[in-house]
């Protein structure tokens, strides 16, 4: 029986590289959610095209996680076709420059108030695995408190203050899933590092500096994580592909 991942806001960027990885593996099956059925049709296509080996598995979901009743729909469908979920990856963000209170509001609905009605939604699935159920948060540093307070630190001087606060919270959903799912499914909060996707800013800059990384380079740390060569760091703030690699809250 093959491992079933979903993963959000998996059309592009990170997302993209992650479904594309997984679904090379003989193993595995990758529901790709998209929010709109024909971006993630061409991304399917471009995997398709890409490897061979991914013909038969992957498939589609329509998803907008910021919609319960998108939400509850992709449940229904994943629940009729498979009848459980093995890895739920929380993927899909955004990242805003600016700071008002509408701009910080929608982010904290996309960045945290979504993933944390997914994982509600989506629970029961996980909870049906025959393996060990894993749902991974894809967070950033820049959500970290401890280090935003650190001069020393690489992103001490970059402002982000709206998706900041936005990862805080993230990660505070995952320190809390992984209270509440604790001996039944293996949570992690995980950074990618500052990847070039059409998400982050100061792309430029970031690649003269040598720090930004590749979306298949991140999708290597996620794909460690569901392979359960990093269980023993259950409730934690990972990075990187390494186990002991980690972040302070």
């Amino acid at each position: 029986m093959s491992i079933v991942v979903l993963v959000t806001g998996g059309n592009n960027g990170i997302g993209l590289a992650t479904c594309q990885l997984f679904a090379a593996q003989p193993n595995y099956h990758c529901i790709m959610a998209s929010r709109s059925l024909e971006k993630g049709k061409k991304a399917i296509a471009s995997i398709h095209s890409s490897s061979t080996k991914a013909s038969s598995s992957i498939s589609l979901v329509q998803l907008d996680v910021t919609s319960d009743t998108s939400i509850a729909a992709a449940v229904e469908d994943i629940r009729a076709k498979h009848g459980h979920l093995d890895v739920l990856v929380n993927n899909a963000g955004v990242c805003p420059m600016d700071f008002s209170r509408s701009v910080l509001r929608d982010c904290l609905e996309t960045n945290a108030i979504s993933p944390a009605m997914v994982t509600q939604a989506f629970a029961p699935l996980l909870l049906q695995s025959k393996g060990t159920p894993r749902l991974i948060y894809v967070s950033s540093q820049l959500g970290s408190i401890q280090m935003r307070g650190d001069p020393e630190n690489v992103a001490y001087n970059e402002a982000y203050k709206t998706y900041r606060a936005s990862k805080a919270a993230l990660n505070m959903l995952a320190a809390c899933d992984a209270w509440e799912y604790r001996g039944k499914v293996k949570v992690f909060a995980f950074c990618p590092g500052y990847v070039i996707t059409d998400l982050a800013g100061q792309r430029e800059d970031k690649e003269k500096a040598g720090i930004a990384k590749s979306p298949d380079e991140s999708a290597k740390g996620l794909f460690t994580i569901a392979e359960g060569k990093r269980d023993g760091e259950n409730g934690l703030f990972l990075h990187d592909e390494k186990p002991g690699e980690l972040y302070p809250w």
